[in-house]
């Protein structure tokens, strides 16, 4: 149930994201909004379901190749080191993921003096609270120039 949660939680985003586009572009169609998946779990059964929602599912490390500057990245729980990644390669417009903590140091996805630098450059806003499949998230949005 959680990664659904998860996938719907991509979705709400996309489509946040593209009202507001049309409403900034008074009313044009919105296209280039686009939502990738990567989990190497992901069975067939997964992938038509995510595909049909509007997924493009991508196997390691394609989908950290998509990141750029203009990315929304979502990470909840990851079993690898996403924000070191993600540091190294761009900065997304949002990042939502698990809340800075110093005390970070048992995680799959620490928090390494690249990605401290990385969050200087980004305000965190803390996640609404839905403990039972989004404990302890932040959201990063990177700071105007």
């Amino acid at each position: 149930m959680r990664p659904m949660a998860q996938h719907i939680l991509a979705l709400t985003v996309r489509d946040l994201l593209a009202s507001s586009y049309t409403t900034a572009r008074q009313g044009e169609g919105i296209c280039g909004i686009k939502c990738y998946a990567q989990d190497p779990i992901y069975t067939p059964v997964d992938r038509q379901v995510l595909g049909e929602a509007g997924f493009t599912i991508l196997d390691d490390p394609r989908a950290f190749l998509e990141v750029d500057e203009s990315s929304v990245v979502i990470a909840i729980a990851p079993d690898i080191p996403v924000r070191q990644i993600v540091a190294d390669i761009a900065r997304p417009a949002i990042m939502i993921w698990e809340k800075f903590a110093v005390t970070d140091t048992n995680s799959t996805d620490p928090v390494s003096p690249r990605v401290k630098q990385m969050l200087e450059e980004y305000i965190e806003l803390l996640f609404p609270a839905e403990p039972e499949y989004f404990e302890d998230l932040a959201i990063y949005i990177r700071k105007g120039e």
